[in-house]
């Protein structure tokens, strides 16, 4: 072979082979879209690639519809950029790693941007929750001033949130303030109105404040809501007691031991109103096991008295 012969065969397996490694490098045909969170168009929106390896960079930018196509990218590992002005900024991994013979077409799923806006509300809501949750254990240890001051400053920031409406409401009966609290806890029952233990609290406030009738009625529709809670039972049981209505307390005091049987305040009242109905055997029964259950040594005193006094009228 001539020297002529071998520089063409050269350059032949020059061309095949930059043609072969040009290939490699026009894999991917990306196309996609981006959205904002009520699913419009985001038109000028950037889209980096760097590719792990060689740090190579890609860009490109959605057209007016939001959506852009990236052409003749080469198969690798991607950390990729979305960026808009007036918009969160997002990242992701794209693994297009394996090498392709042909140009693969890849459409991508929509990529949603917050508005900054939105996301500043995002964070503003997780730092309430967090606030929220500190007033609550604050609550709990019974830091109730405390409780109050963080939750005054988060009802100037969201006054028509529930939970703070009702947490203050809570705080505020707990420190006997009554009226103000009123005003939280109705806030609550009207955005809310299926929240039983606004009503609950409701009906605490105005047994407080010896309004028992307004009392009666939030209980009664607390009952409605969670028939279950043996602490609202017990109230309405106890308001009606007092009213005289025998009758009607016993079936809420019932409800309250089926719910804890082993409540000693509710077995003595279940007691008591036996004793209104001159039933005195079944008024001892209830006593007797108010008496086994009770950890309060001065009412076991009491009890035992009780009991001793109703056996002796028995026997006569």
């Amino acid at each position: 072979m001539n020297n002529r012969a071998k520089i063409f065969l050269a350059f032949i397996i020059l061309v095949f082979s930059a043609g072969y490694f040009f290939g490699q490098y026009r894999e991917y045909h990306l196309s996609g879209l981006v959205i904002g969170s009520q699913d419009e168009p985001v038109a000028g929106a950037e889209i980096i690639l760097q590719e792990a390896s060689t740090s190579r960079n890609y860009r490109v930018k959605t057209d007016k519809n939001g959506r852009y196509v990236l052409s003749g990218l080469p198969h690798g590992k991607y950390k990729v950029t979305v960026k808009r002005d007036g918009y969160e900024t997002r990242t992701f991994d794209w693994d297009f790693s394996a090498p392709q013979e042909r140009m693969q077409k890849v459409e991508i799923e929509p990529i949603a941007l917050a508005t900054g806006q939105q996301v500043k509300l995002v964070v503003q809501a997780k730092e309430a929750q967090q606030l929220v949750a500190e007033s609550m254990e604050k609550i709990k240890k019974g830091d109730l001033e405390e409780a109050l001051n963080l939750l005054s400053e988060l009802a100037k920031n969201y006054p028509d949130d529930s939970n703070v409406c009702y947490l203050l409401g809570l705080t505020l009966g707990r420190l006997q303030r009554y009226q103000e609290a009123l005003i939280e806890l109705i806030r609550v029952t009207e955005r809310v109105p299926e929240f039983s233990p606004a009503y609950l609290q409701l009906g605490y406030c105005y047994q407080n404040l010896k309004e028992m009738d307004k009392a009666l009625d939030y209980y009664k529709k607390a009952a409605e809501l969670d028939p279950s809670n043996a602490a609202n039972l017990y109230n309405l049981g106890l308001i009606l007691f007092e009213k005289n209505k025998i009758d009607e307390a016993l079936g809420y005091f019932e409800q309250a031991l089926a719910v804890k049987p082993d409540d000693a305040d509710t077995l003595e009242m279940i007691g008591r109103c036996y004793i209104n109905k001159e039933d005195w055997r079944q008024a001892v029964d209830f006593l007797k096991k108010a008496r086994e259950v009770s950890q309060d040594e001065e009412k076991m005193k009491i009890l035992d008295k009780f009991i001793a006094s109703l056996e002796e009228q028995i026997k006569n």
